[in-house]
C-alpha cells in the first residue's frame, strides 16, 4: 500500500463551522482563515498543526493553535482551500473551505484519538527498534545506512520477504552513490543486517513493537511560526539536495537525480528547470552523470555548484541562464566527489572533496584551483592513535569571521581548520560521532552536529573547550546540518530523523522544536532570507518514502514571541 494512502486510513471528518476572516487590504494575500481545535471532549488543544492546501499555487501554509486552541492562517489568496488539523496521537481531520467574501464564522476542528498511532511514528521512533549487540554497531549503522533517508518509515519497509531485504542490501552495496557509505559497515553487520531489518520491519512486526508515546505538543516559540511548503521536482524521483536564495528573490535548488538546477518563485509559485551541460536530460529517468550536490551564491550573485558524480564544478549565471563547467581538481584534473562549498570574504570559493581527503580553493575570476591535502588520522592534535575508521569523507565547510576555513570529516571523525594566511592545517577528534555540516558563529565558536550520536557540540578555539548538547531524540535523531543565523546568533539544527527543525539559543541554551508539516521530512541545508526567514528543503531519498511522494522547499517565518 502506498504511504499516502496508508496515511489517510482512518481519517474522519466531523461537523465543522467554516469561514474566512478578512484582514486589512484587498486582493491576493489579503485575508486569513481563523478557528479553533478541541479534542472529542471539547477541551481546547494547543500546538495543533493547521495546514491550508493551495491547489492553484501548489503549496501549503501551516500554523499552530495557541492558548484556547485558536489559530489564524494569514496572508491567503482569495480562493478555495483544503484544511488539515494534525496532532500526534490524534486522527488528522480535513475539511474543504469554499471562498466566500465577508464570511466571519470560525473553523472548528474536533480531533479524536488515532486508531493506529504507530502510523504517526517518525524515523527517530523507528530506528531505535533495531536491536544492536553494542553501541559501536549502532553508531556504525547510522553512519552507513541513514545517509540520505530516515530509517523504518513506511516506504523503507517496502520489502516484504527476507529475500527482498537481501536484494535491497546488495543493491545498496553496489550503488555508485553514497560515497561507499554502506561499505563502511563492519563485515559481521553486513552479513546480519538483512535479517535484522526483516525481523524489525516486516509486516506484522508492529505487534511486537513497544507502545508508542506521542511526543509533547509543540509549545512556546514554536507556536509563533508560519511554515510554507512548495513541492518541487518529479514525483517519486527528485533529489533536491541543497538550496540557495538568489539576489533576484528566487530559490535555487540542485536536483542530483536529474542533473538540473531548479528555481522557485515564492511570490508566484512558478517553477523552472535548467539542465546542466553534460548531464542527463531532465525527466529522462536515466542515471545521473553529474550529480549536482551543493549550491552557493557568490558575492556577484552567480550560483556555484559542486557536481559530485562528475568530479566537476559549475557556475550558473541567473541573468543569462548560462552554465560554465570546469574540472574540480587542481591543474585541470577531474575531482573525486566535490561536496560542499562556501565563499570567503574575498569571493574565493572553498569546497570539500569527500573522496580525496582534500579541500580545494577556486578563484572565480581566474578559475585557478589549489588543492589542500588534509591530515592523516594520526595527525589530529588530540588523537595519538591510528586506524580508528574505515573512511575519511571531508564533508561540511564554513568560513569563520577571521577568514579561517573550518571543515569536518564525516567518517574520519574529525573537525579541522585551514589558516589560508599560513597554510597551516589543524584537526581534532570531536566529542560527537559523525560530524557533518558545521557552521561558525560571529564570536568564532564552531557548531557541529553529531549525525551518528544524535547530538551536537560547540568548540571555542579561543579557549580550546568543547561542549556537547543533547537532542530530544535521545541519541536516535540524525542531525544532518547546523547553520548559524549571524544576525541573531540563533543556531538552527536539522531534525532529519524527527520531521523537525530545531532552534537553539546559545545564551539561554533553550532548544525550540518545530514540527514540519510533512511526514518523512529529511533536511540537509539551512539558509536565511534578508527578511529573517529560514529556508530548507525536504530531500529524503527516495522521494517515494515522503508523504505525498514529493520533495519540497520549506520556508519558516517566526512571527512573534
Amino acid at each position: 500500500m502506498h504511504l499516502k494512502k496508508s496515511l489517510l486510513l482512518g481519517f474522519s471528518l466531523l461537523s465543522l463551522s467554516l469561514a474566512f476572516t478578512p484582514t486589512p487590504g484587498v486582493g491576493a494575500n489579503s485575508y486569513s482563515i481563523s478557528g479553533s481545535a478541541t479534542d472529542q471532549h471539547n477541551k481546547p488543544l494547543s500546538g495543533v498543526m493547521i495546514t491550508a492546501f493551495d491547489a492553484v499555487e501548489n503549496k501549503t501554509i501551516t500554523v499552530f493553535t495557541k492558548d484556547g486552541g485558536r489559530f489564524k492562517l494569514p496572508g491567503l489568496t482569495n480562493r478555495d482551500y483544503k484544511l488539515r488539523a494534525r496532532l500526534p496521537g490524534l486522527e488528522d481531520e480535513f475539511t474543504n473551505v469554499a471562498y466566500k467574501a465577508g464570511s466571519n464564522s470560525p473553523v472548528a476542528f474536533r480531533l479524536k484519538p488515532a486508531a493506529n498511532p504507530r502510523m504517526q511514528q517518525t524515523g527517530v521512533d523507528r530506528i531505535r527498534l533495531i536491536k544492536w549487540p553494542n553501541e559501536e554497531a549502532r553508531l556504525n549503522f547510522r553512519m552507513a545506512c541513514a545517509y540520505c533517508h530516515q530509517v523504518g518509515t513506511e516506504g523503507f519497509r517496502a520489502p516484504r520477504e527476507k529475500a527482498d531485504w537481501d536484494v535491497m542490501v546488495r543493491d545498496v552495496m553496489s550503488s555508485r552513490t553514497g560515497l561507499g557509505a554502506f561499505r563502511q559497515l563492519h563485515k559481521d553487520t553486513q552479513q546480519a543486517l538483512p535479517g535484522m531489518l526483516y525481523e524489525t520491519y516486516k509486516r506484522g512486526a508492529e505487534a511486537n513493537w513497544p507502545a508508542y508515546t506521542p511526543p509533547p505538543a509543540p509549545s512556546g516559540d514554536a507556536l509563533n511560526v508560519v511554515i510554507t511548503e512548495w513541492p518541487v521536482g518529479h514525483e517519486n524521483r527528485a533529489l533536491m539536495h541543497d538550496l540557495e536564495i538568489g539576489d533576484d528573490g528566487l530559490i535555487y535548488l540542485v536536483d542530483m537525480n536529474d542533473d538540473a538546477v531548479r528555481t522557485l518563485d515564492p511570490k508566484t509559485g512558478e517553477r523552472k528547470s535548467y539542465s546542466i551541460p553534460g548531464g542527463v536530460k531532465d525527466g529522462s529517468g536515466e542515471y545521473p552523470l553529474l550529480g549536482p550536490h551543493s549550491i552557493e551564491k557568490a558575492p556577484n550573485g552567480d550560483m556555484w555548484i559542486t557536481l559530485a558524480l562528475g568530479g566537476k564544478m559549475a557556475r550558473f549565471e541567473p541573468k543569462t541562464k548560462e552554465f560554465l563547467v570546469v574540472e574540480s581538481g587542481e591543474g585541470g584534473k577531474r575531482g573525486g566527489y566535490p561536496h560542499t562549498l562556501r565563499f570567503d570574504q574575498s569571493g574565493i570559493c572553498w569546497y570539500t572533496d569527500a573522496a580525496m581527503n582534500a579541500i580545494f580553493r577556486l578563484d572565480p575570476a581566474t578559475l585557478k584551483i589549489k588543492q589542500y591535502q588534509l591530515l592523516n588520522p594520526e595527525q589530529a592534535s588530540n588523537v595519538p592513535t591510528i586506524g580508528e575508521t574505515g573512511g575519511i569523507t571531508p564533508y561540511g565547510i564554513d568560513i569563520a569571521p577571521d577568514g579561517k576555513v573550518w571543515y569536518t570529516k564525516l567518517n574520519g571523525q574529525r573537525v579541522g581548520v585551514i589558516d589560508p594566511a599560513t597554510g597551516k592545517i589543524t584537526e581534532w577528534k570531536p566529542p560527537v560521532h559523525g560530524p557533518r555540516r558545521l557552521e561558525v558563529a560571529n564570536d568564532g565558536v564552531v557548531w557541529i552536529p553529531g549525525y551518528g550520536s544524535g547530538d551536537f557540540c560547540s568548540y571555542d578555539p579561543k579557549t580550546d573547550k568543547w561542549r556537547v548538547y543533547p537532542l530530544p531524540g535521545g541519541g536516535d535523531d540524525i542531525p544532518y546540518a547546523i547553520n548559524v543565523d549571524r544576525r541573531t546568533g540563533q543556531i538552527w539544527i536539522c531534525g532529519a530523523g524527527s520531521d523537525t527543525m530545531m532552534r537553539f539559543d546559545p545564551k539561554t541554551e533553550k532548544l525550540t522544536v518545530i514540527p514540519m508539516p510533512t511526514r518523512v521530512t529529511y533536511t540537509r541545508e539551512v539558509e536565511f532570507g534578508k527578511d529573517g526567514s529560514i529556508w530548507t528543503c525536504n530531500s529524503n531519498h527516495p522521494a517515494r518514502h515522503i508523504e505525498g511522494h514529493r520533495q519540497s522547499v520549506i520556508k519558516i517565518e517566526v512571527t512573534g514571541s
